[in-house]
């Protein structure tokens, strides 16, 4: 018999009233929020220290990529340049940015004589993040 007596359910509904009142209050919030904010710099009466040598702030360049063919060219940037050409490029780097940094790229068949004279030009430009891009050995298939 009591499986006979059927339940009419009440319809399932998402009462919205209370949500509705926590926004429109934190609307109103954020609205007086904002009219607290609203200062402008010339009625604050402020005046900005002033420096000799100030540098804009921006974010790091690039790394200045250095690449030394097999024959023992030095290119940078697309062009060829000779030592004391990439030494000049480089000191510009180092004043326009301190930390500037260098990536030397040299051939595996160029002398090292070559790679050592594009370092000391690094080194001569004052560059101290300097690094040298090598490849990984393939492994051998067992």
């Amino acid at each position: 018999m009591l499986a006979s007596k059927t339940f009419q359910e009440e319809p399932l509904f998402i009462n919205l009233t209370p949500m509705i009142d926590v926004v429109l209050t934190l609307l109103i919030f954020f609205m007086a929020a904002t009219k607290l904010y609203d200062w402008n710099e010339q009625k604050l009466d402020v005046q900005l220290p002033e420096v000799g040598a100030a540098k804009p702030m921006t974010e790091a360049p690039a790394e200045i990529v250095l690449r030394v063919s097999h024959d023992g060219q030095v290119e940078c940037e697309g062009a060829v340049m000779s030592i004391a050409d990439v030494t000049s490029r480089l000191r510009r780097a180092k004043e326009n940015y301190a930390e500037q940094a260098v990536i030397i790229r040299g051939d595996g068949r160029v002398l090292y004589q070559k790679v050592a004279e594009v370092m000391s030009a690094c080194e001569a430009a004052g560059i101290s993040r300097l690094a040298v891009s090598v490849r990984q050995a393939a492994m051998e298939q067992k």
